[in-house]
């Protein structure tokens, strides 16, 4: 007997990788209780804690005498500059000497050379930089390998505008998948999003001076370089020069003249203006 030939069915067509990678993902509802909230919770908890931790570790140096002169006179000449046309011209020359009289003048004094060497071979400008360095690495350790161990290999949401493929390795860390669109955020990619972007919510609970900012301690550290040392004491004899120079230029006009016309001009505008409700 022979076998009546059957017709073979033709195969299913393929779909395209593009097909699949714009096909919308069902999410478990448990992933949003036991994924995404969890990691906010946690990173916010361990953020008050080290902002109470380096509270506790960060030893603030009272300022010397000098210092605190210096600061001093700084502040009267910045509130003279403020403050020039509220006082009479012969007060402000008699002011402005005192501050800018060459060799005499408090704004034209020299001072000796901040040494960046002697900050350096202070044992507590060192132990306040590695505690300081402690208090922000070893949380942001811990964070990332809890993350890691519990939280690797969810798809936790997805962000509502497109985005290129060249943001697939920052937002989809943790999974590699070709076809997975690239608006769809991974629980590592969650957590780093998070990292910088608690700061208006540490500024909202914990106040302006919270010591959990990571982008401005990351700033701190890359601009060590350019303004010297952390701890290193400024140049006093920069700062006391550019004031003294910001003084000088000050062209002086008392807020007493023509007192008399912008009196008049201003009840003058007040009586048209009743005129013609009148």
């Amino acid at each position: 007997r022979h076998a009546t030939p059957r017709a073979l069915s033709p195969p299913a067509p393929r779909r395209s990788q593009a097909d699949m990678s714009q096909t919308d993902l069902v999410l478990d509802p448990a992933i949003r209780d036991w994924v995404l909230i969890p990691i906010v919770v946690i990173m916010f908890l361990m953020g008050v804690l080290r902002n109470n931790v380096t509270k506790m570790l960060k030893k603030d140096t009272p300022p010397t005498k000098v210092q605190v002169t210096q600061n001093n006179q700084l502040m009267r000449a910045r509130r003279l500059r403020a403050n020039a046309t509220y006082i009479p011209a012969a007060a402000f020359n008699s002011r402005k000497k005192f501050f800018c009289q060459k060799d005499e003048g408090i704004l034209m004094q020299k001072f000796d050379a901040p040494n960046p060497m002697s900050m350096m071979q202070d044992p507590n400008v060192m132990m306040n930089m590695m505690q300081g360095n402690f208090a922000m690495m070893v949380p942001q350790m811990a964070m990332m390998g809890i993350v890691n161990y519990f939280f690797s290999g969810f798809v936790l949401g997805k962000i509502p505008f497109p985005l290129t493929p060249s943001f697939k390795g920052m937002l989809q860390r943790g999974i590699n998948l070709s076809t997975l669109d690239t608006a769809y955020v991974t629980s590592m990619s969650w957590y780093f999003l998070i990292m910088f972007g608690m700061r208006g919510l540490y500024s909202i609970v914990l106040g302006a001076g919270a010591e959990t900012d990571d982008a401005r301690m990351m700033q701190a550290q890359m601009g060590m370089g350019a303004q010297g040392q952390p701890g290193q004491a400024p140049d006093m004899n920069k700062i006391f020069s550019a004031e003294a120079e910001n003084l000088q230029i000050v062209e002086h006009v008392w807020f007493l003249d023509g007192a008399e016309e912008r009196l008049l001009r201003a009840s003058s505008g007040t009586s048209k203006g009743r005129s013609k409700t009148d």
